[in-house]
């Protein structure tokens, strides 16, 4: 559909597409035809943007914490920065979930010693710092999130600063009996992160 603005006019109107370039108006002619083969190739890279891309709406909750500080810095969405940063978990065999990134940076991770999920929907999660604690990151949260594939939606549990060595949480009634994933990661008061951790499936 085409916009008219006063003398100005942007849209499709008959065969031609008026736009802007720098602030000049532009024309140009619609293509008789769109080449679209529909090659073996052409088909593998459209199913995994589409596979990548609703991965990322499922774990949006999770990415726009994690991310936020990266996608800032690029000008992109959190989106963007998580489909360009997890294309390559998306195969033939499914998603790679081990491998999946919610969060990317510089700041230092802790060692998760113990995490588990029992029968009753309840998560915990027992980490150590590996080095000693300064002024810098007393403040340094522990963000523990949980990810339901069959559910296609996480959720945090509620933060905890690097000293407390562990966070629990309750998993909703409806995603017992499905498969879980647990991502952690840190962040500073200044909102940047570390890289994800891997915790495992259960």
């Amino acid at each position: 559909m085409a916009k008219y603005e006063g003398e100005k006019k942007s849209g499709k109107i008959g065969d031609k597409i008026y736009s802007s370039w720098n602030g000049r108006p532009y024309v140009r002619q619609c293509p008789e035809s769109v080449a679209n083969p529909r090659t073996e190739a052409q088909q593998s890279h459209r199913n995994v943007f589409a596979e990548i891309s609703r991965l990322s709406s499922a774990m949006k909750e999770g990415h726009k914490v994690g991310l936020h500080c990266q996608a800032e810095g690029d000008k992109l969405s959190t989106h963007c920065v998580f489909r360009k940063l997890n294309k390559d978990c998306i195969g033939p065999d499914g998603i790679d979930y081990p491998h999946v990134r919610i969060s990317n940076g510089s700041v230092t991770n802790v060692y998760i010693t113990a995490a588990n999920v029992d029968v009753e929907g309840n998560v915990h999660v027992e980490f150590q710092s590996h080095f000693t604690l300064n002024d810098d990151n007393l403040d340094d949260e522990f963000y523990l999130y949980v990810f339901c594939p069959d559910q296609r939606v996480g959720r945090f549990a509620r933060p905890v600063k690097r000293d407390d060595g562990a966070v629990s949480a309750s998993i909703p009634v409806e995603w017992l009996g499905h498969a879980l994933h647990l991502y952690a990661f840190m962040k500073d008061k200044k909102g940047r992160t570390s890289n994800t951790i891997y915790l495992g499936q259960f």
